[in-house]
């Protein structure tokens, strides 16, 4: 009897293990591990939780977090323009080509962070430079807003970041319009002056 339940069990455990999915790549679970699964969205429908789209947190169109600089000059980008490493440090910034108002942070030749200043370039969920605060905090489902560490109180930090996540986002506000907004690696994120 024991050995035939011990059978049974073990013929329901192989067929499991069959049903399983393939393992996630690094990229998609920290994709995964990158969003906020369920937001409060206030604005327009007071005590309804909804799940919104998963914000990228990670890439502003050919520009990947994670990617050399020899990875995206071999997908077609074109360096316009780079800084030597801060003195101590592998943190640089670079430019490219046709993407005018983008710079990105690196560690020696990893792309870490990315930073947006122009208005052409859509963020997650529609973030744009020159929209107004109130618009980005209804696109970005209610972000901590914070004061700017040197305009505020009037100006904000708009901070989408959940505990944990490998990325993040930081709108920079005047209190009236977006001014810049970057993403990527959450540390690096959240450094003020830039290599810093």
């Amino acid at each position: 009897m024991r050995l035939s339940v011990a059978l049974a069990l073990l013929a329901i455990a192989g067929l499991a293990a069959c049903e399983r999915a393939p393992d996630a790549t690094p990229n998609e679970a920290n994709a995964a591990n990158a969003v906020n699964p369920a937001v409060q969205n206030s604005a327009s429908n007071a005590g309804n939780v909804s799940i919104a789209p998963d914000p990228v947190l990670d890439r502003l169109g050919p520009i990947r977090v994670g990617a050399t600089i020899a990875d995206l000059t071999g997908d077609g980008l074109a360096v316009a323009g780079r800084d030597e490493p801060v003195p101590g440090s592998t943190c640089s910034y670079a430019r490219f080509r046709g993407l005018d108002d983008v710079a990105v942070m690196l560690d020696g030749e990893r792309v870490v962070r990315i930073d947006v200043k122009g208005q052409q370039h859509e963020g997650p969920h529609g973030l744009r430079v020159g929209q107004s605060e109130a618009d980005a905090i209804a696109r970005l489902d209610d972000p901590h807003v914070q004061p700017h560490p040197y305009t505020g109180p009037e100006g904000h930090y708009l901070v989408m970041h959940d505990d944990g996540a490998p990325f993040g986002l930081i709108a920079e506000t005047d209190g009236n319009t977006v001014q810049s907004w970057r993403i990527g690696q959450w540390e690096q994120v959240q450094w003020i002056e830039t290599c810093f």
